[in-house]
């Protein structure tokens, strides 16, 4: 209605203007159609503008948090992996399904839930100790069942069990005492409200996760959204998951969640492009950094996310140690991480995994400038570990300590001022550039057990040079397969946000201008595959064939086709297949980039069926590069 008054009366005083102009010059006079179409127009194209920069702002303080609480919590927790005397394997907050337990069954336990030793503010402080900045609570699970007090269905903690508390309520309430953000997860698929015959597998028979969403579960998780947005404060994030909702039920997931919640942002798996940033796949840290979109990574200590009493964790100091590089990992490479705990049924935090937490803490605590409020790694694939950085510094994180106590860091032109542990302010280390290369002295340093960070300190504005493979005596540039960079390919379509190892790169230094001869040294389970490879102006195309047979190029984009020989590597490799598989031309000389892609086209669809439909070949390289030649043209 607002609108409409804003869009009304600005016809009416352009009407008034135009009309007292073209009465003044003689201009010819705007139809009141064509004016209201552009002023309304206009409007719309200006609250775009003003949404877009509103989510920007959004999505720039959520990265800045950097590292998050994940609470896995829910009556299955009571269960602890454990039916009918059996420990059932696979995730413990989806026992229902991998136990196969009826909804009646189910409810019976659900009746008996009561995890009278959930204290909120303990878990929040535990939480800001470990150094995160928010918690996000799994506010329904695929079970179907509510951790918060809800109009719509009596199964929920307040309505259906001995506890007769909001849950959600009580940790809302805590990360306002202690400063800490709240974010909320909420599973599409609804086992309960499915009712006693919910959608199932074929392949398995097991209760599907990937369900369709009925339109009364659609209006119902509506009316129940509308309840989380505004009973619990401010939401900064919220994490839908699984399920199979249309474009349409996206887009109204995401409108409900913005009307009451405009800062909140949504994850990738609300699906049908409608989040905003994309969450990766299970513990997982990319090859390289992802700068099309913001990210986060859930992570977790075992192969569960819900409470199992028979899972064991690695020792203590190698879980924190795991944890800490994770999170160097995902902060070099501008994510989120955002790491879970699983409460037992009564509530009660696991002694080992607070351990845990405030093992990480502690590394945390005195490491923080490496972690927040950081840049992204500028080098590849190093292979002692990651940098992030900020104005003036580099943070060197050392995940694979040097066997000779040097640490080389290749291509950063800059001239350095000094460089020191983080942790131990006037420290001061050896170095020595030369040859495009930082080498720094660790000699005389201690260890963190965890992970240690160096703070490099340069002049002037931030100058790399990519590592690169030079020419030999001969002119040919060999590129090893194992120091390629690994790209994936991301979105936010489907539960899928990422296509793993779905392009490889390389850096070379091209002595001359030319036409170079590309040989491929590899080994590859598939029958035949195609890709592509090429540098930034020209490509050629080609297919291979396992077991080291070569087939016909498939297409050359300058039309120019020919049959290529096989010539097998000597004994040492015999594994290995090198094969010629065409000329790659580069228009210039200098060091530039080379990526080997696949040949045909393979798509993160919203739908299992459609994802499955395609040719499961290019979901991801699935090839062994042992070495790439460019041989130089013959002068």
């Amino acid at each position: 209605m607002d609108k409409l008054k804003l869009i009304t009366s600005t016809y009416l005083l352009s009407s008034l203007v135009l009309f007292t102009s073209g009465s003044l010059t003689g201009c010819s006079q705007q139809s009141p159609s064509s004016i209201e179409t552009s002023v309304g127009i206009q409007t719309e194209t200006q609250a775009r503008t003003i949404t877009q920069q509103h989510t920007k702002t959004a999505i720039a303080k959520w990265q800045a948090m950097r590292f998050g609480l994940f609470i896995h919590f829910g009556a299955y927790a009571d269960l602890a992996g454990v039916w009918q005397g059996k420990e059932i394997e696979k995730l413990g907050e989806q026992i229902q399904r991998h136990a196969d337990i009826s909804q009646e069954d189910y409810q019976e336990v659900v009746k008996q839930f009561n995890p009278s030793n959930f204290d909120a503010d303990a878990i929040v402080k535990l939480a800001k100790q470990a150094g995160m900045r928010y918690i996000v609570l799994t506010t329904k699970h695929h079970d179907g069942f509510s951790m918060f007090e809800t109009k719509h269905s009596d199964f929920d903690i307040v309505d259906y069990t001995p506890y007769k508390k909001d849950l959600l309520k009580e940790l809302s309430e805590a990360t306002k005492r202690h400063g800490l953000k709240l974010g909320l997860y909420y599973s599409t698929p609804d086992w309960h409200f499915n009712g006693p015959n919910p959608e199932r597998n074929p392949s398995d028979g097991k209760i599907s996760v990937f369900s369709k969403v009925s339109k009364a579960n659609e209006d119902f998780q509506v009316a129940q959204l509308e309840e989380l947005m505004t009973n619990y404060g401010d939401i900064v994030e919220v994490f839908f998951d699984m399920g199979e909702p249309t474009l349409a039920q996206s887009k109204r997931f995401r409108e409900v969640v913005k009307k009451y919640q405009p800062d909140a942002l949504i994850n990738g798996r609300l699906m049908n492009n409608q989040g905003d940033f994309l969450t990766m796949p299970d513990n997982h840290v990319p090859d390289s950094p992802i700068t099309d979109f913001p990210w986060e990574t859930p992570g977790t200590f075992y192969h569960t996310w819900g409470y199992k009493s028979w899972v064991k964790g690695l020792p203590l100091e190698e879980q924190v140690a795991v944890q800490v590089r994770k999170l160097s990992d995902i902060a070099s490479m501008g994510g989120n991480f955002l790491l879970n705990i699983g409460p037992k049924g009564d509530g009660s935090i696991l002694p080992y995994e607070k351990d845990v937490l405030l093992g990480v803490g502690r590394w945390v605590e005195k490491n923080t400038a490496a972690i927040f409020e950081t840049g992204l790694n500028p080098f590849l694939k190093l292979p002692w570990g990651q940098v992030s950085t900020k104005k003036g510094v580099l943070y060197l994180h050392i995940h694979q300590w040097p066997e000779n106590n040097q640490l080389v860091l290749p291509g950063l032109v800059n001239q350095i001022e000094q460089v020191s542990l983080l942790t131990e302010r006037g420290s001061q280390l050896l170095v020595k550039q030369e040859n495009g290369n930082t080498m720094i002295d660790l000699s005389n340093i201690n260890q963190d057990p965890y992970l240690t960070i160096l703070k490099l300190e340069y002049i002037g504005e931030l100058k790399t040079v990519p590592r690169h493979s030079k020419a030999d005596e001969n002119g040919t540039i060999h590129l090893v397969g194992g120091d390629a960079t690994k790209q994936g390919k991301f979105g936010k379509e489907s539960y899928r946000s990422m296509l793993k190892d779905f392009s490889r790169s390389w850096y070379v230094d091209v002595p001359t201008a030319g036409s170079y001869q590309v040989n491929i040294s590899y080994k590859m389970r598939y029958k035949d595959k195609d890709f592509i490879i090429g540098n930034k102006v020209n490509e050629i195309a080609f297919s291979l064939k396992g077991k080291g047979q070569k087939v016909e190029k498939l297409q050359s984009f300058d039309g120019n086709e020919q049959k290529v020989s096989v010539k097998r590597v000597s004994k040492n490799t015999v594994d290995f297949v090198k094969s010629r598989v065409g000329e790659l031309n580069f228009t210039e000389a200098g060091i530039q980039k080379i990526t080997l892609k696949q040949g045909q086209s393979f798509e993160l669809k919203a739908s299992t069926k459609d994802f499955k439909a395609q040719d499961q070949r290019y979901r991801a390289m699935n090839i062994d590069i042992e070495f790439i030649e460019l041989v130089a043209p013959s002068t």
